[in-house]
């Protein structure tokens, strides 16, 4: 009767009572972000440093009475916060993988196993293998119609009921919104969800932003229940592009990286390290977060604050081996360098024909490639064409560019469907757009494609129309059926045929690397002039018309070729610009006493602080389609042959194996003819007598290595072994570590000690395959007598100096290491080029071939001073003629340390 009567006054009597002051506590810890550690350079000048910001931020901790009320509120004050801070300029974080592209289409901004990772997070599925077909092939444009839909975000309706007018005008919603508007309101929202069982943490929806949106939103908080400013810190990197290979940058963590990092204390808002040493040092940089703890009520709403139960700590400081103004120095001296090579050879025609020269050195650049590299390699900012804000000269050339794209996709569909022609006999426009069709559009199975099969053998050497190719693609399924747009279960071959060519159609009219390549044919066949090109130049901003040059252009006192030529010796147009041949290179430099990294350059480099934080997205879509590759790091990862700067490792081998001693002689007639084929010396006219070791490193003599590499090869019956020789020549170049990585602290390449072809090895081509910093790891051992270093990064951790390993020790007779230090030293003196240097300087030169149609690439070692080496280098200037540029680079960056 008690229990009765107790449960009758708690349920009935007083029931409603309860029911309205019902709450669930339960204590949540909040984690209090600790502060991102700063890198140094050796000197301890700042490279990346935490900055004071505000970010906006929001907290879905609101209780609604019902689906539709939460919908209707969380996107109307989620659309009013993102046109409140569009408004002063700043921009929303994306946590979607989706973007929109410069066609003004939505398209995914990753591929592979993350982008399916990302489907499956979308679609709620625990393993990319529970995505059914139609899931695993969504377009960026589905994924957003999903996401927009009843399903999922409700933004237009709600379980199948459109929102009134009147909904619409309560709660602040347009009945369309712009793509970016849309694709902002469903990153927000997605955040949201992915932290949906912690309400009581807020995600961060736009960072860095400026004092008049803080303001702003601080003012509308009535507004914008859940909405708050919170003082945050940003990333900011000290020595602009020369530095961005080293350091890399910050952003916010992927879903992937939280899985991986899962119990270490990061949540969905932390800033990890993205790439380079940011990434490399994440564990030390990354601050340990503190805790605060609080209790919240059924709904996630914060009901008591218990206060801080842990402080958060910083990260620890890192200082590295760099000397930031060497490493500006470096990577200038390089762009310098590269700019010349440019100049030398630009000449004012509309084409070089480069199969009908037989010397690379001869290549010369048609300027107007320069006027197409300009429209199609994000120098020129084709969207702008079509925007508000566009100049009567891009209205006139995108209306001239669509009535032109109209046409060629009319000759491909005719092409395609009327067959008329082998592609051979194709014009030459049309060729290009045919090899584009069958290298980038995504319906061609390329990892199926038999490049054995006769009809791909056929297509390859021009013997089949593109018709007959993807026809017989069809035949050996190397078609993505699973994209043609039909729910027919049975095709017969021509219904697939025309199903394929609709869908290649279709893909060409949003393609945007289809859309340059119309531009570039438009530039070549004068439908845009070069006078427009450079007039688009100075409409955009990209030239500045108060630059003197503009006004002489405009009264003709200059030319148009002359306009970009003085742009180029100005630096206003980079060879990274152009991206042509050539535009890249690197350098390394190690102190030859410790194996720490100096300077590590990578040309060109971008502009991390667009990248860190909150990135960039137009940047970032920029620099990722530049065709220079600037986030690609040369001096890490970039392998290639090492030319004649091999040609020490030969001499030690021929030394130590008895073959030659320091003053044996070797007669250089210009051609090394004791094998077939017979490989000639640069000397066409031949050394004469070259009368030592030392002697043949002074003048690079090619018959002198060869004649080395001979002789390690020979069997006691006096044949010649390729085998024999080839195993003398690996075995000193592992001596000196060439087959092992060198360590540093950033993603490098695999080396490769070559494994055919002794002759040629032996002057530094056959497959030999190393990077810039694996050559500079090789000439410090050159330089300090034997000591192989694992070159490093990182001078110390707070006040906790790192010290390097030893990879290996050298044991060489001091004739041989004499032999080789004079060889180097003379060389250097043969130049001309260190002549009035303040230091005697030792190096050896080189050029290594990769296709006769493009320029050899020139590479440079040495080590300075002479007698007691401080410094070790290597440079490479990717097809840079001569290896003559990358000498002279040498001696920039010599001066630049010593001075």
């Amino acid at each position: 009767m008690i229990l009765v009567g107790r449960l009758f006054q708690l349920q009935i009597v007083r029931g409603e009572d309860y029911v309205k002051n019902f709450n669930l506590k339960t204590k949540r810890e909040i984690l209090l972000k600790g502060t991102r550690g700063n890198i140094y350079d050796r000197n301890g000048k700042a490279l990346a440093r935490n900055q004071l910001a505000y970010s906006v931020t929001f907290e879905d901790a609101v209780e609604y009475d019902t689906v539709r009320e939460r919908q209707l509120s969380l996107n109307g004050k989620i659309y009013h916060m993102i046109s409140l801070i569009k408004k002063y300029g700043d921009s929303i974080e994306n946590s979607l993988k989706i973007e929109v592209g410069r066609n003004g289409e939505y398209q995914f901004t990753d591929r592979g196993f993350s982008l399916d990772r990302f489907k499956a997070d979308i679609y709620g599925k625990p393993e990319i293998e529970d995505l059914d077909e139609k899931q695993k092939n969504a377009t960026a444009e589905e994924i957003i119609e999903y996401l927009s839909s009843d399903e999922k975000f409700c933004v237009f309706s709600e379980n199948g009921m459109v929102y009134t007018k009147k909904e619409r005008k309560e709660y602040g919603l347009p009945k369309k919104m712009e793509k970016k508007a849309l694709l902002d309101l469903l990153s927000v929202r997605y955040s949201l969800f992915l932290q949906t069982y912690q309400k009581y943490l807020p995600i961060t929806i736009a960072r860095n932003v400026s004092q008049e949106t803080a303001a702003a939103v601080m003012e509308n908080q009535s507004e914008m229940e859940g909405v708050n400013i919170e003082e945050d810190s940003i990333r900011v990197y000290e020595g602009g592009e020369a530095c961005a290979s080293i350091l890399g940058y910050t952003g916010t963590i992927s879903t992937d990286e939280l899985k991986e990092k899962e119990g270490k204390g990061y949540s969905i808002n932390s800033i990890v390290g993205k790439s380079g040493m940011e990434q490399y040092l994440e564990d030390i940089l990354q601050g340990k977060d503190g805790k605060q703890e609080v209790f919240v009520d059924n709904v996630g709403r914060t009901t008591l604050d218990a206060g801080v139960v842990k402080e958060p700590q910083s990260g620890k400081d890192v200082y590295l081996s760099i000397d930031i103004e060497l490493q500006k120095k470096t990577y200038n001296a390089l762009e310098r360098k590269i700019a010349d090579l440019l100049l030398e050879n630009i000449i004012n025609a509309k084409s070089f024909d480069k199969t009908a020269v037989n010397d690379a050195t001869e290549i010369r650049i048609p300027v107007y490639d320069v006027y197409t590299a300009l429209l199609t390699n994000e120098v020129i900012d084709l969207s702008h064409f079509q925007g508000e804000e566009a100049s009567s000269l891009e209205k006139e050339i995108v209306q001239r560019f669509q009535e032109r794209k109209a046409e060629v996709l009319s000759r491909i569909g005719k092409e395609l469907k009327e067959p008329s022609s082998r592609y051979l006999e194709q014009p030459d426009d049309m060729k290009k757009y045919q090899r584009f069709i069958t290298q980038h559009i995504d319906i061609f199975l390329r990892d199926r494609i038999d490049i054995s099969a006769g009809i791909f053998a056929k297509w390859e050497s021009g013997g089949s129309s593109l018709s007959e190719y993807i026809q017989g693609a069809i035949h050996k399924e190397w078609i993505d059926l699973g994209k043609l747009d039909t729910d027919e279960t049975y095709l017969e071959q021509k219904e697939i045929y025309d199903l394929v060519v609709d869908y290649i159609i279709e893909a060409l009219r949003s393609d945007y690397d289809f859309d340059k390549m119309i531009y570039g044919q438009m530039v070549m066949s004068d439908e845009i002039t070069p006078e427009q090109v450079c007039m688009l130049l100075y409409d955009q901003g990209v030239l500045d018309k108060q630059d003197g040059d503009f006004e002489n252009w405009q009264q003709g006192v200059m030319s148009t070729y002359d306009l970009i030529i003085q742009k180029i010796q100005k630096l206003e147009l980079t060879p990274a610009d152009m991206a042509l041949d050539p535009c890249s290179g690197s350098a390394v430099v190690v102190d030859t006493k410790t194996g720490k990294v100096l300077a590590c350059v990578s040309y060109p480099g971008y502009d991390n602080n667009r990248l860190a934080n909150q990135m960039d997205h137009d940047y970032y879509f920029k620099v990722s389609n530049n065709k220079s590759l600037p986030l690609y790091n040369r001096a890490t990862q970039q392998l290639s042959a090492p030319g004649s700067t091999f040609k020490p490792i030969t001499v030690i081998a021929g030394l130590e194996e008895g073959v030659i001693v320091p003053a044996t002689e070797v007669f250089c007639d210009g051609v090394f003819d004791k094998v077939s084929p017979p490989l000639k010396c640069w000397n066409i006219m031949g050394h004469q007598s070259v009368t030592s070791a030392a002697s043949a490193l002074q003048n690079s003599c090619n018959d002198y290595l060869c004649e080395i590499s001979y002789r390690l090869g020979m069997m006691e019956n006096e044949t010649f072994s390729d085998e024999l020789a080839l195993e003398k020549i690996q075995k000193y170049a592992k001596l000196f570590d060439m087959d092992k990585k060198s360590g540093i602290e950033l993603p490098e390449s695999e080396p490769q000690i070559t494994d055919k072809y002794a002759i040629p090895s032996a002057i530094g081509q056959g497959t030999n395959n190393f990077s810039t910093v694996q050559l500079g790891r090789y000439t410090a051992a050159l330089a300090n007598g034997g000591t192989s270093y694992q070159l490093s990064l990182i001078e110390k951790v707070d006040d906790v100096r790192k010290d390097t390993k030893i990879e290996s020790e050298i044991k060489l007779p001091s004739q041989v290491w004499d032999s080789v230090h004079t060889g180097m030293e003379w060389y250097a003196q043969n130049t001309g080029i260190f002549d009035g240097f303040s230091r005697t300087a030792a190096g050896k030169s080189g050029t290594a071939q990769e296709v006769s149609t493009r320029p050899d690439h020139g590479l440079f070692v040495g080590y300075a001073p002479a007698l007691d080496p401080e410094i070790a280098i290597a440079v490479r200037i990717v097809n840079g003629y001569t290896a003559t540029p990358a000498v002279e680079c040498g001696r920039t960056i010599f001066e630049a340390y010593f001075q």
